[in-house]
Parts: structure tokens; C-alpha cells; sequence
């Protein structure tokens, strides 16, 4: 019998949400990304990367972290659940994520170095995770980090928006493989696992960057007086929201209001956190 190789799967949740959001909206995919069949694609890849045979190439585990309210959407719970996917849920502070990044970087460190993993996959594109994949690297652990490898081509223009990986994560990675070529071969007729896509029930017609349809949240933190607040939205995500896009009749909207709104999940150029638009209490 030949090695194992142990596989760890970490989602900066916020991050992923972006990637999936792009599949599902600029891509000619039109799909989000199904994270059962996700983890038959990096399986796949691995298999063919390193000859170690696909039966032998094993999800150990996979971790999910990201900032949320206390009552979020049961129903993605339940898409974690079945893709056995480990929740790790952080407070939200006037209604931004706090500690995300320092206990992702802790359960993937130690993950890696006690089970041990043979290989961790970082979703995420954020910098500050170069440091814990240049020392996972250094022990010998396979650091892979997918990224958005957009082609175009003069009769396929670039879309709108793309998520990002920083150069320094890219760089300290052992392999970055995009996420294009991790599901090229799950179009193939003779391709043996899951598809990686599902096809969304929410309206995917115009492009990101416009509002396509409408969302539903929770009032996380908005004071008194202030001229803006954040909205925590079912799937844990955080939004920047002014006093402009309320009701006329609501200058201000208090912690724990429901409401729908619309916008882009991606934040403008040297913002933070998405802008809600039209809000509307429910």
C-alpha cells in the first residue's frame, strides 16, 4: 500500500464568498462553486500533480472560518455540514470580523504540524497568511493556493471584477494553481468525481459591480448620530451602509432590524466593505 497524502482544506470565508459570487456572475460558468465537487477537483489535481493514486489522495479534514451574527442562514450551515466542512464562527464588532485572520492562520498551523497534513490548501488571497505559508513550506507541507487566473481573449473582454491573491502569498505558496485549470478537467466526459458547480436558485443576470437582486440581513452596528452602519448579511458577510440609501423616513435603522437591500459583494477600490444600496426594513 502506498502513501497517504492527508489533505487540509482552509476557507477564509469572507474571501471564498467573493470567488463563488465571481463564478456565479462575471464568469461564463454562470455557477457557484459546490464545495463537495470542489474537493474532488483538488483531489484530482493532486493526483495528477504528484502520481500519488486519487484513492490515496484523502480530505482529511476542511475549515471554515468567518465573522457572522447569531442567527445566520441555517440552509449554508447545512451545505457545510454535508461537505464536511468544519464551522469556526467569530464575533462581529459593529459589524466587522474580528480575530478571522489569527485563528485561521492558528487551527491551519496546527492542523498541519499535529495530525500532521501532508498538503494544506489556503482559500484565501489575503498577505497576511504569507508568513504561515512560507513556514508550512519550510516544514515540508504542500501549500497550495488557488487563484483567479483569468484568460481573455480580443472576443472575450476581462470581467468587471476579479478576486485577487497578493503577490507575497502567491510567491511563498508551493503551488498556485488556477481555479480554471483545477475544473478543466471535470468537463471531460470521462472525468470519475463530482462537478464543482451548482447552478444558483438567486438571479444571476447583470454583471457584479450592479445590483442583482435582492439580499437579506441583520442591522449589526449602527450608533446614534452617526451618519452610516454595517449590515451582516445571511451568509456572515459584512456591508457599509450610509444614511442616503435608507428609507426617507428612517435616518437611522438600530441593531437587530432585518432588512433587504442590493449591491456588489465586492468593495470599491480602497474600501474595506461592500456598499448596500436601497435598504428596506423588513
Amino acid at each position: 500500500m502506498g502513501k497517504i497524502m492527508r489533505i487540509g482544506v482552509f476557507y477564509d470565508g469572507t474571501w471564498f464568498a467573493y470567488v463563488s459570487d465571481f463564478y456565479a456572475t462575471a464568469h461564463p460558468r454562470a455557477a457557484r462553486i459546490a464545495l463537495d465537487g470542489f474537493h474532488d477537483a483538488l483531489r484530482w489535481y493532486l493526483h495528477t500533480e504528484t502520481g500519488i493514486p486519487l484513492d490515496d489522495c484523502v480530505l482529511h479534514e476542511a475549515h471554515y472560518v468567518r465573522g457572522r451574527i447569531q442567527t445566520p442562514a441555517t440552509s449554508f450551515d447545512h451545505v457545510l455540514e454535508i461537505a464536511g466542512i468544519t464551522r469556526h464562527d467569530m464575533p462581529l464588532h459593529g459589524g466587522k470580523e474580528k480575530g478571522v485572520d489569527v485563528h485561521f492562520a492558528l487551527e491551519a498551523w496546527e492542523r498541519a504540524t499535529t495530525v500532521p497534513l501532508d498538503c494544506v490548501v489556503l482559500l484565501t488571497g489575503d498577505a497576511d497568511f504569507t508568513p504561515l505559508a512560507a513556514r508550512l513550506a519550510n516544514r515540508g507541507v504542500n501549500v497550495v493556493v488557488p487563484v483567479v487566473d483569468v484568460r481573455t481573449t480580443p472576443d472575450s473582454p476581462p470581467p468587471a471584477w476579479t478576486p485577487r491573491t497578493a503577490a507575497p502569498l502567491r510567491a511563498a505558496a508551493t503551488s498556485t494553481p488556477g481555479f480554471d485549470a483545477l475544473f478543466a478537467p471535470t468537463d471531460r466526459r470521462d472525468y470519475p468525481l463530482r462537478s464543482p458547480f451548482v447552478r444558483s436558485t438567486e438571479a444571476v443576470a447583470s454583471p457584479v459591480g450592479t445590483p442583482r437582486g435582492r439580499r437579506r440581513g441583520t442591522v449589526t452596528g449602527w450608533r446614534t448620530g452617526q451618519p452610516h452602519g454595517f449590515i451582516t448579511d445571511t451568509r456572515g458577510g459584512s456591508w457599509f451602509v450610509s444614511r442616503d440609501d435608507l428609507p426617507e423616513d428612517r435616518p437611522v435603522l438600530p441593531a437587530g432590524t432585518p432588512v433587504t437591500f442590493t449591491g456588489s459583494p465586492t468593495p470599491s477600490p480602497g474600501k474595506k466593505y461592500p456598499r448596500a444600496y436601497s435598504i428596506r426594513p423588513e
